[in-house]
């Protein structure tokens, strides 16, 4: 029974020694604040820079269909594909100098 009464109580030893010791249990709490702090910031970063990547992507994927319509609508507006379908469709043909009529309006 003797030595149960000298047992010190952890607990109460424990509380009585972080109180003794406030300054070190402040910058404990701090170090441990700043660090979930950065876990969190890194994690935000890394949701961002996944977006920025998948808004790049989009840009160069619209920039590709852009290039293509380009190409479609120059394919379209050639002369010679024109003169062909006004051929073809309407029976239409380059005139001749010979079938040019001059008319002089006074």
């Amino acid at each position: 029974m003797a030595d149960k009464k000298r047992q010190p109580n952890l607990a109460k030893e424990i509380f009585n020694d972080l109180f003794r010791h406030k300054l070190v249990l402040v910058l404990i709490l701090v170090n441990v604040t700043t660090a979930l702090f950065i876990v969190q910031f890194a994690h935000m970063n890394r949701l961002a820079f996944i977006k920025q990547d998948k808004l790049l992507q989009q840009r160069d994927d619209l920039d590709l269909q852009w290039r293509h319509l380009l190409i479609e609508q120059r394919t379209l507006a050639e002369h010679s594909r024109i003169e062909s379908i006004v051929g073809d469709k309407l029976g239409l043909y380059r005139g001749k100098l010979a079938d040019e009529v001059v008319v002089n309006v006074q």
